[in-house]
């Protein structure tokens, strides 16, 4: 009994940290391109510091939730958790396919001292936050209510 509840606390408190870095690194991002903003590069290693919890925090929610899933976990499958699953693998290839790129984009333009183009390489990013917010609400429900 008290494995599965080990790991329930921890897929949960990973889970929570994992919106909090999602909700931080996009602000930190804004205020680094803000025009006249006082220090963009430190603000700018925040949002890379944001991107690498999230994708970090993200593994770890999901290792925790397999586990948690297995037969050691005590937990039966059913098919809102491997719907959950999925849509948090998703969101885990849209941070490495568009956030991380993007940003890695921002960050060489920024010290190239081109801030049109690093504003530039930065729209699509709300969009980004938006599908992964989205996504992480879709997981979340999968996991909690009956699917």
């Amino acid at each position: 009994m008290t494995l599965p509840l080990v790991l329930r606390f921890f897929h949960v408190l990973a889970a929570a940290v994992w919106f909090g870095s999602a909700l931080f690194w996009p602000g930190a991002l804004r205020r680094a391109l803000a025009p006249g903003a006082p220090a963009p590069a430190q603000e700018l290693a925040q949002a890379r510091a944001g991107v690498g919890l999230d994708l970090g925090i993200g593994l770890a929610t999901l290792a925790t939730g397999i586990v948690y899933m297995s037969p050691a976990g005590g937990v039966p499958f059913r098919m809102g958790l491997g719907l959950g699953l999925g849509l948090a693998l998703l969101r885990i290839v849209l941070l490495l396919a568009l956030a991380r790129p993007a940003l890695r984009r921002i960050a060489e333009a920024t010290a190239a001292g081109d801030l049109g183009a690093a504003r530039a390489a930065a729209k699509a990013l709300p969009a980004y936050a938006g599908t992964a917010h989205l996504l992480w609400l879709l997981a979340l429900a999968c996991m909690v209510f009956p699917v």
